[in-house]
């Protein structure tokens, strides 16, 4: 609760809306994804990742399910987050409130089991590297190992899932398939 209350008071980034409840969808994968910033009529209405308040998978939402699908998981199993706590519809403002919010997602990361973080877009990667990307391409699709507070991560940045963007699922696919080796790597070596 006192993270939400964190959340909600937060002002750095002025009076814009926050995502408060809840502010990180509970899963049971390995990987948690972080979005960019929540939409407002996104999971903050319907509280959960990627579903409309009527209960139907956003078009976002049927590129990412189908991706998950091919390696074994779904939509309903995953960890998800946005970088951004605050409803952002100016994105200018993603790189400040990405920052801005830094504070509160690493403590979300902590107190998960994932050690995987799956990033959807430039601001979270940014954010969570502590860098400025200039090209994003030169990150997706590539582990980047990385520490927090003593835990380790593996940093596999994505491109947005959204059916608009024409990389959502056809450049996604194989990056899909490297997800599901290091997820399949890390168990080998958990059980050794």
């Amino acid at each position: 609760m006192a993270l939400n209350e964190s959340i909600a008071n937060c002002r750095l980034c002025g009076e814009l809306p926050k995502l408060i409840e809840p502010n990180i969808q509970i899963g049971t994968t390995p990987f948690i994804v972080i979005g960019e910033s929540p939409a407002k009529d996104g999971w903050i209405e319907s509280k959960r990742a990627f579903y409309n308040t009527k209960g139907k998978l956003q078009a976002s939402g049927r590129v990412l399910e189908k991706l998950l699908s091919n390696i074994g998981y779904s939509i309903k199993d995953i960890y998800f987050t946005e970088c951004c706590k605050c409803i952002i519809e100016d994105r200018k403002n993603l790189e400040k409130c990405s920052k801005n919010c830094m504070p509160f997602l690493l403590e979300q990361l902590k107190n998960i089991p994932c050690n995987i973080i799956l990033t959807m877009g430039q601001n979270p990667t940014q954010a969570l590297l502590g860098i400025k990307i200039k090209r994003y391409a030169d990150y997706v699709g590539k582990t980047i190992d990385f520490v927090i507070d003593n835990k380790k991560y593996i940093l596999l940045p994505i491109y947005h899932p959204s059916p608009l963007n024409p990389k959502g699922y056809t450049m996604n696919g194989p990056i899909f398939e490297k997800l599901k080796c290091i997820i399949n790597n890390l168990e080998c070596m958990e059980t050794h």
